[in-house]
């Protein structure tokens, strides 16, 4: 694919030169009408029938680390870039068929973007796409493990950290994408949509217990496959969508083989096999439309069914002496789906608008429950067994909102909506034969139901005020729990779920829009939300949570030339949560209550300026701080009056602070022929504290130093300045 792209790339780099070379410049400007929109273009309009088209050419140049920030856009250390995007339109006046190419970041090597159309309106289109991504991890590894990154891995002995190889590790998404429609008629329309995405690289991996972790590479070498073809019929009173939605994942590789260095390859006891995503497939059929039963009442509805399966070989059973005799060479994977959804809108009286939803969600899991693994008992441990756990659900969810206006311009609105949920309960074995899933860790109930209540009143205060007051409360209950047992000593059973847990939720949200006059405009927001668990909840899980947001932006023209902006946004996220500790023989050490705490605050300003008719310059500043606390309260079991509350060599984590600033200037000249030359400057500044990939001491964390020492290191602190001069023209 990126062969393939590359040759694209030049050819139409070549063919937009030659474009240019060939266009003479006018000596006079002349006022065009901006098409940025390919999808605006219009054969019947007369500013269009000779399209513009544009190209800009340029060089970047990158100084300084930016592995954090520029994760995502190929531009994450030293380096120079060519800046070449296009944007060519034609129009056949014979036919009427229009031709569009649009590119972006070819200079690149990668994050390319590029897009075919030609299009007859109203007839037929055709549309190609190629896109591309890579994905940098934000830190180096070294590392003397063999293979890493390919289907066998080998641990070395090494005991000396940092004297291994580099290792960058990254993935590239390369996308291809046909669109393909045919108006049959005034209300038939068909439409093809064919995607093939291509994903290689490798990812961070790792294997191991508590007491021995060692560095892997997974290998990243994945295709997915969609196809969606559809049939639309449009009137004045009925829409209907109907189609085939099917998609197809393949993983070139199903297994990892894993050994020490040294150890015998012919022992199956010395491998670590690691299993990768299995090939698995979707097919879901769809049909979706509105209807008009009035001026002021309208239908909707959507039915679909959805058959998804992964049914590849095991590639674990196909080792002798490693999987159960008896398991399953094959996953046989069914997972199928119906969803229904109606709804309908309605103003019964002029100041009255009422609207109801109805939605059916039926998830059936057909994969058989295998027994994957199984150890026989021994004097100390009863018989372990673990099974595949297939879960099936089905959600009911019903809304009824109204809104109504009342005098003095003000709007109420109210509306409440129920949210039913019945689950399957995964059951492994009762070994032990007193009723209890002997595999199953956390607790489970079959049913929940929330019921949450939305109102909100919205005025216009003055001319040139408007304010909005929303307040929501919802409440969460279920059946009891079905006990759990696979749990160290007595915390059996005494986890809670916080996604099915019972739970009380309020939210509160203000807003107001103020605009004194014309050149002056002024947003506020606030809100607030609290969840609680509780109060009869098991022992173990979260308590409570709590968010806050407050943001304020300012907008500021005070003459034609001059444009001003600011905002502030302050977020607050809580959760409070309680867990245990136990030994590795089963005995109840201590209980220990959380306080996690993050912190989040941004602000930003902005200036705009016209100089004059051939000078526009502009920049723009922002800054963001976020602070993670993790505060803890330890209590220790007063049955083991020896524990500690921290065992020897650990202590409370410490708080992260991440602070990061940006600085972008730009400068505009029209005045060298018909195009714009544009100046950027970039600043950029990131640091952290965080300790993720570090020791206690603030050292580089390096992993079991006597059979692996793969060190991962990374810059707490990441400054860069970049500079972007790009010259911009169009053409006929």
């Amino acid at each position: 694919m990126r062969k393939i792209g590359t040759e694209w790339t030049l050819l139409v780099t070549l063919a937009s030169l030659i474009v240019v070379a060939s266009s003479a410049w006018s000596a006079e400007e002349k006022e065009q009408i901006p098409t940025d929109n390919p999808w605006d273009l219009s054969p019947t309009a007369l500013p269009f029938a000779t399209p513009d088209s544009s190209i800009g050419i340029g060089i970047g140049i990158l100084d300084g680390d930016r592995q954090q920030l520029g994760m995502f856009t190929g531009k994450n250390d030293s380096h120079e870039w060519l800046l070449l995007d296009t944007n060519i339109r034609k129009r056949d006046d014979a036919t009427g068929i229009w031709g569009l190419f649009k590119g972006a970041n070819l200079g690149m090597d990668n994050n390319r973007e590029m897009m075919f159309n030609l299009e007859k309106q109203g007839e037929w289109g055709l549309r190609i796409d190629h896109d591309e991504m890579t994905r940098i991890a934000p830190y180096t590894v070294n590392s003397m493990n063999q293979g890493l990154g390919t289907p066998f891995q080998t641990i070395s002995n090494s005991s000396t950290p940092g004297t291994g190889s580099n290792y960058s590790i990254k993935t590239d998404r390369d996308r291809l994408a046909l669109t393909v429609f045919r108006n049959l008629n005034k209300n038939i329309k068909i439409n093809l949509d064919l995607k093939n995405e291509n994903k290689e690289g490798t990812r961070q991996w790792g294997r191991g217990s508590i007491n021995s972790v060692n560095f892997l590479l997974e290998p990243i070498h994945w295709s997915t496959l969609q196809l969606d073809p559809t049939i639309s019929y449009v009137s004045n009173d009925l829409q209907l969508l109907g189609g085939y939605n099917g998609s197809w994942f393949k993983n070139q590789n199903n297994l990892v083989d894993t050994i020490n260095e040294g150890a015998n390859p012919s022992i199956v006891a010395n491998h670590a096999f690691m299993t990768l995503p299995l090939n698995n497939e979707a097919h879901q059929f769809f049909l979706s439309g509105g209807y008009g039963f009035s001026p002021l009442t309208r239908g909707t509805f959507k039915l679909s069914y959805t058959r998804a399966l992964s049914n590849e070989h095991l590639p674990t059973s196909d080792i002798k002496n490693l999987a159960l005799s008896s398991g399953p060479t094959e996953l046989n994977g069914e997972v199928n789906s119906t969803l229904l959804m109606l709804g309908l809108t309605t103003q019964p009286i002029p100041k009255l608008s009422l609207s109801a939803k109805f939605r059916y969600f039926d998830e059936d899991d057909k994969t058989p429950a295998w027994l994957i693994a199984e150890t026989p008992a021994t004097a100390t441990a009863p018989k372990v067994q673990v099974h595949s756990t297939p879960i099936s659900s089905r959600t009911i969810t019903s809304l009824l909102e109204g809104t109504y206006r009342l005098p003095y311009d003000m709007a109420v609105t109210g509306g409440v909506e129920r949210k039913d949920q019945k689950r399957q309960v995964p059951f492994g074995n009762d070994i032990v034969a007193d009723g209890l899933d002997d595999e199953r860790f956390v607790p489970w109930r079959t049913n929940s139901n929330e019921m949450t209540y939305r109102m909100s009143l919205s005025r216009r205060l003055s001319e040139d005020i408007d304010g909005t007051v929303a307040f929501e409360h919802g409440v969460r209950r279920g059946s009891s729990y079905v006990d759990s047992v696979k749990i160290m000593g007595n915390a059996q059973g005494k986890i809670n779920p916080y996604f099915i847990a019972d739970r009380d939720r309020d939210k509160l949200r203000l807003t107001m829009d103020w605009r004194p006059i014309d050149r002056l405009g002024v947003q506020v927001a606030a809100e607030n939300s609290i969840d609680r668990y509780g109060p009869d909840q098991l022992p173990y899980g979260q308590r409570k949570g709590n968010a806050s947001l407050y943001s304020l932006d300012i907008d500021y023209a005070p003459v034609d030339r001059w444009l001003f902006t600011a905002w502030y946004s302050f977020d607050v996220n809580r959760i409070y949560q309680d867990s245990g500790r136990w030994s590795t023989t089963g005995v109840h050490e201590v209980d220990k209550s959380s306080y996690l705490k993050d912190v989040g605050s941004s602000f930003g300003l902005g200036v705009r300026n016209q100089w004059d008719e051939h000078t526009k310059i502009g920049s723009n500043f922002q800054w963001t701080r976020n602070k993670s606390t993790f505060s803890d309260t330890v209590v220790v079991d007063p049955a083991n009056k020896t524990t500690t509350a921290y065992p020897a060599g650990l202590s409370p984590l410490p708080g992260i602070v991440t602070p990061g600033s940006s600085l972008n200037t730009f400068v505009e000249y029209r005045g060298l022929g018909p195009g714009v030359l544009r100046g950027d400057y970039t600043h950029e500044r990131w640091r952290t504290n965080d300790w993720t990939w570090k020791f206690s001491d603030g050292s580089t964390y390096v992993y079991n130093d006597k059979t692996d020492s793969t060190k991962v290191s990374s810059n707490d602190t990441q400054t860069s300045d970049y500079i972007g001069i790009v010259y911009s023209t169009t053409f006929k």
